[in-house]
């Protein structure tokens, strides 16, 4: 799956079979991803849990649907300083206009993260056909 931002940060995304809701994506620790701490910037591992949310549901998603985060909580279990950072996501519930899914981040056999994220799915509407009769809409700040 092509992704610009993921390319950009540096991780490389695997989406699981279409309709299986699963991904998964690596990240090696680089030193611009480091906070002043010497840590690996909290916002690194929530992008990159946001990021493989999104294309482990879009692999359940018809044509034409797309989908976009609602909001997502996550935990910052360790500190990482060292390694490469892998993130492995679920779907734990699709419904037609809302999913939840759920990242692990960790590096080697150490979690290091956990994500609970929610989805909003829009399905295109039909384009209206526009009539040269009826009233026009008049706004109303002007």
């Amino acid at each position: 799956m092509k992704n610009p931002f993921a390319e950009l940060v540096g991780f490389t995304l695997k989406a699981g079979g279409r309709g299986s809701g699963a991904c998964a994506a690596a990240l090696e620790l680089r030193p611009e991803l480091l906070n002043p701490n010497g840590v690996l910037h909290g916002g690194a591992l929530f992008a990159m849990a946001d990021t493989v949310m999104g294309a482990a549901l879009h692999t359940t998603l018809a044509p034409g649907e797309y989908c976009a985060t609602v909001e997502i909580k996550i935990h910052f279990l360790r500190p990482v300083t060292k390694g490469k950072i892998r993130c492995r996501t679920r779907l734990v519930h699709r419904g037609s206009r809302i999913a939840v899914l759920e990242s692990h981040l960790s590096v080697g056999r150490q979690q290091v993260a956990q994500a609970l994220g929610t989805f909003t799915i829009f399905v295109p509407r039909p384009q209206k056909v526009s009539s040269s009769g009826g009233a026009k809409r008049r706004r109303l700040s002007q």
